[in-house]
């Protein structure tokens, strides 16, 4: 005896259907993370990299360095921090006049919110007004023609939980540490090439 041809009833279709879509939104969940997370990261070793190349810069043109980090309003109305490059220059604080692709602004994610410590001292953002070189605002982290600067950890944090996503240190001859959350086991460390 053959057992009669059966379908699938519409609960069962359903329950299937359900999971396909919570899978989904679990992977897209992950995957939108994910992405947040390496744009940190590489805005991270993007201002390694360029502070770096300030500090040479600065010895080699006799001409001190600084990043502005100023409150900002991201594309979509969202609160952010944007780091501005300058360089001092008889005119005052200015924009760098050479390489001025390598000194584009750095852009923070509105997922983060950032903390800095300069000399052991927190550091207030300045006010989106301030983004005008002409306004007379200093850097708040300066790269000397010495070859140092003033030392200081940068901590990003999640906005919403206020978790430790990365931690960025360095010395006064900038050597930089990057750190994954509360872990003490470095990331990346990038000596000074001097």
């Amino acid at each position: 005896m053959s057992m009669p041809d059966r379908g699938f009833s519409l609960i069962e279709m359903l329950v299937v259907l359900f999971v396909i879509v919570l899978m989904t939104s679990l992977v897209t969940l992950n995957v939108n993370f994910g992405s947040s997370d390496r744009l940190v990261q590489e805005r991270l070793e993007t201002l390694i990299a360029v502070a770096g190349f300030a500090l040479d810069e600065a010895q080699f043109s006799g001409s001190d360095f600084g990043v502005l980090f100023v409150n900002s309003v991201n594309e979509r109305g969202k609160s952010t921090v944007t780091a501005h490059w300058r360089q001092r220059l008889i005119q005052g604080w200015r924009e760098p006049q050479q390489s001025s692709e390598i000194f584009d602004s750095l852009v923070f994610p509105a997922s983060v919110r950032l903390q800095i410590m300069l000399d052991d001292v927190e550091l207030v953002f300045a006010a989106n007004d301030a983004v005008d070189p002409l306004a007379g605002v200093l850097p708040q982290w300066l790269m000397f023609s010495s070859g140092e600067t003033q030392t200081g950890e940068l901590l990003i944090r999640d906005r919403d939980d206020d978790v430790l996503l990365w931690r960025l240190s360095w010395d006064a001859l900038g050597r930089f540490e990057q750190f994954r959350g509360e872990d003490d086991d470095a990331v990346g460390e990038y000596a000074a090439a001097r």
